[in-house]
């Protein structure tokens, strides 16, 4: 059975570009969310995909998408990442 990457909770229906998480509310059929997901890789999808989704933690129609089984919590590369462009923005004061 699926579980959801941010909380954990267990997921009793298939994930839909609208579907919620019942426990946290976090979107699900987003880039992050996703098993190809890679902000390191080309629009941010180790897939060809033709257009680039600007907006990662929106939901979307992706035909690629898989669900991760990889916890998003807070010690998440994108939470490190923005943490540390949060603190270098504080200490030049942009």
């Amino acid at each position: 059975m699926a579980k959801c990457p941010f909380c954990g909770a267990e997921l009793t229906s298939g994930v839909y570009s609208s579907t919620e998480c019942p426990s946290c509310s976090k979107v699900l059929h987003s880039c992050r969310c996703c098993t190809f997901y890679s902000p390191d890789a080309h629009y941010g999808c180790r897939e060809s995909v033709d257009e680039p989704v600007w907006d990662k933690e929106k939901s979307n129609h992706c035909d690629y998408f898989r669900l991760t089984d990889k916890s998003l919590g807070s010690n998440s590369e994108d939470d490190k990442r923005k943490k540390a462009r949060e603190n270098l923005a504080n200490l030049f004061n942009f």
